[in-house]
């Protein structure tokens, strides 16, 4: 779990420091990246974007479909999103791992806030978007960009729903690169 949050808190990543569960997380992360990223289903999500923050479309994209993973979560997995959550923020708080202060932080205020069963609020939109808004360095067009999922919410669902069909075929098949 904390392998796969860990490329989004860091570009160094000490590596050689990490046990191998953590290593194949961090592959699995990357694998998962370069699939969204190429995948036709998600270039068409990206498209819907307004040219006003098109520049930003692959980050409200990975949002938005979060907030669709958590609206259909029951869909996906046995447990409710609630269960899912809690036991995600005891497991990440059992890490003993040398982690990037940011992700430390985000640990310890991922259940402050409930941030991962918020995703199914579009006001835990609105936080998430406006958090990265606030993360960039520049002046930039994200912030409110939950409109770009209120606007566009019936084709953005119907995209995420044909893209996590193809993702979890995909995950399913993967092999490590460890194995």
């Amino acid at each position: 779990m904390v392998g796969n949050l860990l490329p989004d808190f860091s570009k160094k990543l000490a590596e050689p420091a990490f046990s191998q569960e953590l290593l194949d997380g961090i592959a699995l992360h990357r694998f998962i990246d370069s699939f969204t990223d190429t995948h036709p289903v998600v270039q068409h999500s990206k498209a819907s974007i307004s040219p006003r923050r098109r520049r930003f479309a692959g980050i409200l994209i990975d949002i938005f479909y979060d907030h669709f993973l958590a609206l259909h979560w029951e869909q996906y997995h046995q447990q409710t999103l609630y269960e899912s959550t809690q036991y995600f923020y005891r497991e990440l708080a059992k890490v003993r791992a040398p982690l990037p202060q940011r992700l430390q932080e985000a640990i310890a205020r991922m259940p402050q806030i409930d941030l991962l069963y918020n995703y199914r609020t579009l006001r835990g939109m609105e936080h998430a978007v406006d958090r990265v808004a606030q993360r960039i360095r520049f002046k930039n067009e994200l912030h409110g960009g939950v409109v770009e999922l209120t606007e566009n919410f019936e084709i953005l669902e119907a995209d995420f729903h044909l893209f996590f069909s193809d993702l979890r075929e995909a995950v399913t098949v993967y092999k490590s690169p460890s194995l």
